[in-house]
């Protein structure tokens, strides 16, 4: 059997988008021709491989079989193929990342205006950042690498701290606690939760549970800023990493005149770290974009507060 590697790479994209639209857009293939690959693979293979549903496709039981080693061979015969150096003031590439919450305002635009200075032809997509999913999509193979805190990392993923952090407690300016705050009245306080899943408990609560506390959280919501917006206008309290007041927070502190304290217990450093998978490892576009990702978000960081300030800069 001749074996056209064109059509694995069909429904290599196929299966990370889950979807024959977008795996033809990123493959800058039209949708028929897309479609004629995947027949010619489904001939080949004698499956179906992918399954019609409401909002693009499925792989069959055989795809899900065969997708973790094609995917593996595919990132060895790149590598193995790529140039041994990339010139980012002529070489075109995409990178695929994303960053978490507390750093993506201000390095979301960062990275890109950097990538488009430094290399015009370069392609660059940002995703949604959960530890999760972002960890889900680089072992896909739809990231490249992600930014995050990341508290546990499967062996085939490689890690680089950016640099360290700490959790403040935000409130408004005329807040009960604004004078003072001690764990009791940490706890008995109600909080707003930031979690981009929606459903996980944050770092605070398990620092709590090592004090064999809890508090109480009416509110979950995705993103740092409106957080902030909630408590503005409430009695509710909530946590934020000191990176983000100093970066997208700034404004917002500014326009709410927020207060920021110290927590009322001892709490780890919290850690941004840079990620990405073995087959990209030795890659020598992916080698420099994640160099020029650690300058954009390794920078070194003022400290926020160190007991108790307003913030209004």
């Amino acid at each position: 059997m001749r074996l056209d590697l064109n059509l694995l790479v069909a429904i290599e994209a196929i299966m990370l988008e889950k979807n024959v639209t977008r795996a033809a857009a990123s493959l800058s293939m039209t949708q028929p021709a897309l479609s004629n690959a995947l027949r010619r693979a489904r001939e080949m293979t004698g499956d179906q491989l992918f399954l019609k549903v409401a909002d693009g496709v499925q792989p069959t039981p055989r795809m899900l079989a065969i997708w973790p080693e094609l995917h593996r061979s595919l990132a060895v015969i790149r590598a193995s193929i790529a140039p041994a150096h990339f010139d980012p003031r002529s070489d075109a590439t995409s990178f695929r990342i994303a960053v978490t919450d507390s750093l993506a305002g201000e390095a979301v635009s960062a990275i890109a205006l950097r990538l488009h200075e430094v290399a015009p032809h370069a392609k660059l997509a940002f995703s949604f950042h959960t530890n999760t999913n972002s960890l889900e999509a680089i072992e896909r193979g739809a990231l490249d690498c992600a930014v995050g805190m990341f508290p546990s990392l499967p062996r085939d993923i490689h890690v680089q701290g950016l640099r360290t952090d700490h959790y403040v407690c935000v409130m408004r300016a005329d807040h009960t606690l604004r004078d003072a705050m001690d764990m009791d009245q940490f706890v008995a306080a109600s909080h707003v939760l930031v979690t981009p899943s929606g459903i996980d408990l944050g770092v605070i609560d398990g620092w709590l549970s090592l004090h064999g506390r809890s508090r109480t959280i009416p509110v979950i919501v995705n993103h740092f800023a409106d957080a902030l917006r909630i408590i503005a206008s409430s009695e509710l309290l909530t946590c934020v990493p000191s990176a983000f007041l100093d970066g997208h927070g700034r404004n917002i502190v500014r326009e709410y005149g927020l207060l920021a304290k110290a927590l009322p217990f001892q709490t780890e450093k919290l850690i941004y770290k840079l990620v990405w998978h073995e087959r990209v490892h030795s890659h020598a576009a992916h080698q420099w974009f994640r160099s020029l990702v650690e300058s954009v978000c390794g920078l070194p960081q003022k400290t926020t507060l160190q007991n108790q300030q307003m913030i209004s800069v």
